[in-house]
């Protein structure tokens, strides 16, 4: 299954793969960002007043509880087939209509699986849209990714290996730390395909912190492959589960 981008939803992807067979799920699901329900066109306007897509196929409009149900299931199914002593890093943002969403969504996984969020990092991004659309609420130059394990994993859970010196009491003084703070671009550049899409910037500073050689990377939701293309400069392996049929073959030509 390696090195390739299924079209279909990533529960299906995921049935077919063997049990504790990837090394990390790295992702940016959708953030379930439609604020009108019941009139989807898409998930935003361009300048001109035009919607643009963010998803082309996927509709982003569960309720609320639908969703935190959907993100529970999605938890549970990354437990069987992620590799013990691993990590999934959860690219999530929050929406003006429900900004209690990520807290939400980090609680539901919590108190339902066996996953809890053992470090949150703060992505910080050059550039950020005005919020021109509510009076109070500010701007926003940062998204989390959360890093979650298995609570059993919790002192076990791998990182890259920091170099460290020992004490003459027998202590460790690390050389080498990793910050929670990463200051990486929006987006690898604009696509009219999906305008919503993370950074091959952020995901290999990822990569430095929480992969090793030989690792395979699996990302849910591949989009226009943005975790592929850093995992091939970084000669690692990846699987992608894309809805989209456009922005698979996105994908494909890119990685060409």
């Amino acid at each position: 299954m390696n090195n390739k981008i299924y079209n279909e939803d990533c529960f299906e992807t995921m049935k077919r793969m063997e049990d504790n067979s990837i090394d990390l799920v790295l992702t940016s699901p959708p953030y379930n960002g439609v604020k009108n329900k019941a009139s989807y066109i898409g998930a935003g306007f361009d300048k001109d007043g035009s919607p643009f897509k963010r998803y082309d196929v996927y509709v982003d409009n569960k309720n609320t509880q639908q969703y935190l149900d959907w993100s529970v299931d999605l938890f549970n199914e990354y437990d069987r087939v992620l590799k013990p002593n691993r990590v999934v890093l959860y690219n999530f943002g929050y929406q003006n209509h429900e900004p209690m969403l990520p807290y939400w969504l980090v609680n539901q996984v919590s108190q339902n699986t066996e996953w809890m969020v053992v470090d949150t990092i703060v992505w910080k991004k050059p550039k950020a849209m005005a919020n021109m659309i509510s009076p109070n609420k500010l701007t926003r130059r940062w998204e989390f990714v959360f890093v979650f394990c298995r609570k059993s994993e919790l002192k076990t859970f791998e990182i890259v290996e920091r170099e460290y010196s020992v004490k003459s009491n027998g202590t460790r003084r690390y050389k080498k730390t990793f910050s929670n703070h990463i200051e990486a671009k929006n987006n690898d550049g604009k696509t009219d395909i999906n305008k919503a899409t993370f950074s091959s910037d952020l995901v290999k500073q990822l990569f430095d912190i929480y992969t090793n050689d030989g690792y395979v990377v699996y990302d849910s939701f591949m989009e226009t492959g943005t975790t592929a293309f850093a995992c091939k400069e970084y000669g690692l392996d990846y699987i992608g589960s894309e809805l989209s049929a456009e922005q698979c073959e996105y994908t494909n030509n890119r990685l060409k």
